[in-house]
């Protein structure tokens, strides 16, 4: 009796445990990812459903957050130490986050792995790498085009833009539009960053951030910001002012800018149901200037990984799903970002098919520069404040520019 009783608890101790294991195996390991939701929700429920029918027992859990408040979650999240296991990053905080710990390094990961970084625009690889570790894997890229009203060109009398025109044709165009009466311009010059000096500065030879040191010094930097000023000084842009209560897309939809620096995104709002241009304008490349050279900044977002993730393998299947032919085959016909997955980028474009938009592919391969950014990340907030000033014509680029150097200590 005692050997069939001992027998008996062996059994429901074996049975017991085997009850747990079970239970275990049936709980889903949960990947949180935290993104600022928009027109792709619709893409990540579906890539969701897919990678979760090919990884069983892992369960991806979608955090949207609007843009205003992400980075305000994102960083409370960071520091109280419950951050998403991946998350949304940009160029502009990728040094931040690296620098802090927050990030996990992905270099080994992606030697295990299908990731191929080539598959991506090596402007868009670079931004975040940080120190020589990859800490991101790009997810899609903005460049900048020079888009005109053909309607107000053929009211002047003069020819379209083409990737041959220099930054003194733009000029010339804009004064003869300008012309055509008191509501009209000829272009916006208003203070924009990625849409407007920053391409400036690059092409003149220019430069912002190196190692944490500051480029307003340089006369090539100064350059690059001063041609805009120019163009505020000879009134054939709206006034500063003018342009911060009216955007200047809104301006260029409503017909009353000749010509406006967009990136790729903009496409979305022109063909929209507000615009009244539709039908009369396109892009093409950004003008060369004085040294016949041209340039564009790219930026877009990369998805990145918790350093603190209780599951990086899954974490890191996620975000090379994302980054997949796959989940790209998906993403590039939808016409609401270019995928940095380059074999997908031109479905984008087939979205706008009456636009020349392959222009910003082009900028992408051959003059994309890198979006600049510093672990200082108040340097563009001083930027702003002094640059703005120049913009409306208060103080000259110089005095603006001296004044941002004093500013950052330097």
């Amino acid at each position: 009796m005692k050997k069939l009783a001992k027998m008996l608890a062996v059994l429901l101790a074996l049975t017991l445990v085997a009850g747990l294991a079970g239970t275990a195996a049936a709980e889903d390991i949960e990947i949180h990812y935290a993104f600022w939701h928009g027109a792709l929700e619709e893409f990540y429920n579906s890539c969701k459903a897919d990678f979760e029918a090919a990884h069983p027992g892992v369960k991806i859990i979608l955090e949207p957050t609007s843009w205003d408040e992400y980075w305000t979650k994102l960083e409370a999240a960071a520091t109280g130490g419950s951050i998403a296991d991946v998350f949304h990053m940009t160029g502009g905080n990728i040094k931040k986050y690296a620098d802090g710990g927050v990030l996990m390094p992905l270099d080994e990961y992606i030697a295990k792995s299908d990731v191929d970084l080539a598959n991506y625009p090596p402007a868009m690889n670079e931004m975040y790498n940080f120190r020589g570790v990859q800490y991101g894997i790009p997810m899609d890229y903005d460049t900048v085009g020079l888009w005109y009203n053909k309607t107000l060109f053929d009211q002047a009398g003069i020819a379209y833009p083409t990737s041959e025109w220099t930054w003194d044709d733009m000029i010339a165009a804009a004064k003869a539009i300008n012309a055509l009466g008191d509501d009209i311009y000829g272009i916006a010059a208003n203070y924009e960053e990625q849409q407007g000096f920053y391409n400036t500065v690059y092409a003149y030879g220019g430069w912002f951030v190196d190692d944490e040191k500051f480029g307003f010094r340089d006369e090539n930097t100064r350059a690059g910001i001063k041609c805009w000023v120019d163009l505020m000084e000879m009134g054939v842009s709206p006034s500063e002012q003018s342009l911060e209560e009216n955007p200047a897309y809104l301006q260029f939809m409503a017909g009353k800018l000749g010509m406006i620096f967009s990136g790729d995104w903009v496409v979305a709002d022109y063909v929209s149901a507000d615009s009244s241009v539709s039908e009369v304008i396109d892009v093409t490349e950004l003008p060369l200037m004085p040294n016949g050279k041209r340039a564009s900044v790219i930026h877009g977002k990369a998805n990145c990984v918790s350093v603190d993730t209780k599951h990086p393998e899954e974490a890191f299947a996620w975000v090379a799903y994302l980054a997949g032919a796959e989940a790209n085959e998906k993403l590039g016909p939808m016409g609401v970002t270019i995928t940095s997955y380059l074999a997908y980028s031109d479905r984008f474009f087939d979205a706008y098919p009456q636009y020349n938009m392959k222009i910003y592919s082009k900028a992408a391969a051959e003059y994309s520069y890198v979006y600049p950014s510093a672990l200082n990340t108040e340097w563009t907030t001083v930027m702003w404040e002094e640059l703005v000033k120049a913009f409306g014509l208060q103080i000259s680029v110089d005095e603006a520019c001296d004044n941002i150097m004093t500013r950052l200590g330097q």
